[in-house]
């Protein structure tokens, strides 16, 4: 009988313990909708396409699919991927209304620009996760920018 009181009270223990934490690991997420994902690939000395019109919302994904590293820097120095070596991906979130232009920080020649608030332009595909791994060298950011493009 003193078992079977002490493994109840140990269960109620174990219980109370572990209930509220559970409840609380969602506390800080906030799940936020992405109204396309939107794919450029990277090639030695190119982007295609080179000119990305989304729509507020949108996440573009740049894949390095060429046999040298590359870079996806804005030109006003709102995102900066630093070296995509060849297979990485670098992921940005569009919001707000405007264009923003962008160069390949290695090769300077390479161009690119994103508007936002336009046209469809970019190849659209299925929503990317973007992975957490140590061979990710690209980092998501978020993007913001006013009617006057900044």
């Amino acid at each position: 009988m003193k078992r079977l009181l002490l493994l109840v009270v140990f269960l109620a223990t174990a219980l109370l313990m572990f209930v509220p934490t559970a409840g609380a690991q969602d506390a800080g997420v906030q799940t936020v909708p992405i109204q396309n994902t939107w794919s450029v690939n990277i090639g030695d000395n190119f982007f295609a396409p080179p000119n990305a019109a989304v729509e507020p919302g949108s996440t573009i994904t740049w894949t390095n699919n060429g046999a040298e590293p590359h870079t996806v820097t804005a030109d006003d120095g709102s995102f900066d991927s630093g070296v995509l070596n060849p297979g990485d991906s670098y992921t940005v979130a569009f919001d707000g209304q405007g264009t923003v232009t962008y160069h390949c920080a290695i090769h300077p020649n390479m161009v690119g620009s994103v508007s936002v608030g336009g046209e469809a332009g970019a190849v659209p595909t299925e929503p990317q996760v973007v992975p957490a791994t140590p061979e990710y060298s690209g980092s998501p950011g978020m993007m913001s920018m006013n009617s006057s493009g900044y």
